[in-house]
């Protein structure tokens, strides 16, 4: 590739970081399914889930769709300032998946992907963005059957749900309003919740798949879920009879996200580190670390307190393999939960 080839791709890189910047804002959604649960539970015979009327439905520009879309290569971690969409902005359809499976969607895209991870308040959401072959099919069936199914890059990463469960990516649709997001899996019955997984896990594995397709099309839709082309009422227990917002960010995400460096980059020294956080007094904490040893540390203060705000610093460091640790500070000094924290594997190089 030339030098202009070059030149064109990262000016075409930098104008999909500035349209997916330029796609987010706070937008408060629905309680989320562990509050649904609750309540199912106190009322004893209602397991109707909270309901996002259609005419509620936020949504982004299409110009961002069509960003996150084409974007090929990996982007590192390229991604929205806030995981919010924009709320003053046009209705957009994504296409339909044609009956036969094709579609001219076939080269590489980029698509934001939600996995679970373990934290000090049970397990939360994380999320990264995936380069994934283009398969013929559109960018959130890509992104819901890597959900369900694929690896996350960061090891401390995982999807909880059963071993051959699919999204069927014929089916799947999005007519601006709503999202239904059609689950299959020919070894077990996916309504009820396996024995070996926790309420929390059940509910937090659906958050996976509705933050999933919201970030897939740039909306707040609900998102309607079917079993072998029918809707159920319950999917690993939990109750989806009805579309489903998404739980509110507090509850359903981890509160302390790095988004640059991604997990196993190659970094020169003086690298930004770039993340959100829901830090107390908007107090954010980090270490390099190589093995036990802490070669370097820090503070910075996010840009808001008491919300999932921006942070971002600069690193000196000598080349070698690292671990970046970035977290949130305890006030309880040890009495309360652990901090919020995630950690990237990095490399600097010469």
């Amino acid at each position: 590739m030339n030098d202009f080839d070059n030149s064109s791709r990262s000016s075409e890189d930098e104008r999909v970081r500035r349209l997916l910047d330029d796609a987010v804002s706070d937008v408060e959604p629905r309680p989320s399914l562990d509050a649904i649960r609750s309540r199912t539970a106190e009322s004893g015979t209602s397991r109707r889930p909270w309901i996002l009327g259609v005419g509620a439905a936020v949504v982004a520009t299409a110009a961002t769709i069509a960003a996150v879309a084409v974007m090929g290569g990996n982007p590192g971690t390229t991604a929205a300032r806030d995981p919010g969409f924009a709320d003053d902005s046009p209705s957009v359809s994504e296409p339909e998946e044609p009956s036969d499976g094709s579609n001219s969607q076939a080269d590489p895209v980029t698509v934001p992907v939600y996995y679970v991870g373990d934290t000090g308040r049970g397990p939360r959401l994380f999320r990264e963005f995936q380069t994934l072959p283009g398969s013929g099919h559109v960018p959130m069936t890509l992104a819901l059957n890597e959900a369900v199914a694929g690896t996350p890059d960061d090891g401390d990463y995982r999807s909880d749900w059963p071993v051959s469960t699919t999204v069927d990516p014929r089916v799947r649709t999005f007519d601006g309003g709503a999202i239904t997001v059609h689950l299959r899996n020919s070894e077990m019955n996916l309504r009820e919740r396996p024995d070996n997984m926790s309420p929390d896990s059940a509910s937090m594995a659906v958050e996976q798949l509705i933050y999933t397709a919201q970030a897939g099309t740039q909306t707040r839709a609900p998102v309607q879920f079917t079993l072998n082309g029918e809707i159920a009422d319950t999917v690993l227990g939990v109750p989806t009879s009805e579309p489903l917002d998404a739980g509110d960010r507090s509850e359903v995400l981890a509160q302390v996200w790095i988004i640059e460096p991604a997990e196993g980059a190659q970094v020169q020294s003086g690298f930004e580190v770039t993340g959100l956080a829901n830090a107390f007094e908007a107090n954010v904490q980090w270490e390099l670390k190589q093995g036990d040893e802490v070669v370097k540390s820090g503070f910075t203060t996010a840009e808001e307190c008491c919300t999932m705000a921006p942070y971002s610093f600069t690193v000196e460091a000598p080349p070698g393999d690292y671990t970046l640790v970035v977290h949130d500070s305890d006030p309880s000094d040890g009495e309360g939960f652990p901090p919020w924290r995630d950690t990237k594997n990095i490399t600097v190089t010469e």
